[in-house]
């Protein structure tokens, strides 16, 4: 018998309150990085790495991202990545957004401007998210419950709409935790360049979109 778990997405609990930790640990490692290139790698364990372009735009402040789509791997032999906090903060120069995970798992990922509305995974019913530019973040295998032991507990407990201090995203927006793809949208003023790194302990990506 299959198993297909699709959640809702009614706000349950506040945002994760290490914000200022994370930006202690996660900035010095990303100033430095001036493509995604490595993070990209890194996820994929040499399994293959980024499989998106290489076309990079430079913004304000010597800030290098993109904003065609980028993709890597899950690193071989991933359960599915539990998630376990949201954050959203403003930092010089960039937004940052971080995903953070628990049990040291990491999923694969695809992200991509929208064409169109966001859509709820599953229903296919257009989910509001404020901005003029929708950047889709697909992770997977990954989900905010814990399908692995049978105990359906919620790893994720924060809310679906998650807003910070920033500069350019308007708002982060969970659109779908359905089959171990878990899919948040972000909402920008207007379509910036991004980049993406991927951190190990604990287990997070980290968008970072260009504010300048």
């Amino acid at each position: 018998m299959t198993l297909v778990v699709l959640l809702s997405t009614a706000a349950c609990g506040g945002s994760d309150g290490g914000g200022d930790g994370e930006r202690t640990a996660a900035s010095s490692t990303t100033l430095t990085t001036a493509a995604t290139s490595t993070s990209e790698s890194t996820l994929g364990d040499g399994g293959g790495g980024a499989t998106s372009s290489t076309s990079s735009t430079t913004a304000g402040d010597g800030f290098e991202g993109r904003t065609t789509p980028t993709s890597a791997p899950a690193p071989s032999g991933t359960d599915a990545a539990l998630l376990s906090a949201v954050r959203v903060t403003g930092e010089r120069g960039f937004d940052r957004v971080v995903f953070e995970f628990t049990d040291d798992q990491l999923p694969g990922y695809d992200i991509a401007y929208l064409d169109g509305p966001a859509r709820q995974d599953g229903s296919g019913e257009e989910v509001p998210v404020a901005g003029e530019a929708l950047l889709e973040v697909r992770l997977a295998p990954a989900s905010g419950v814990n399908l692995l032991d049978g105990t359906f507990e919620q790893t994720y407990t924060g809310p679906d709409r998650v807003h910070g201090d920033t500069g350019v995203v308007t708002e982060v927006v969970r659109i779908g935790d359905f089959e171990a793809n878990l899919t948040w949208v972000i909402g920008l003023d207007d379509e910036a360049a991004y980049r993406v790194e991927v951190l190990r302990d604990p287990p997070r990506i980290v968008i970072d979109l260009a504010t300048t």
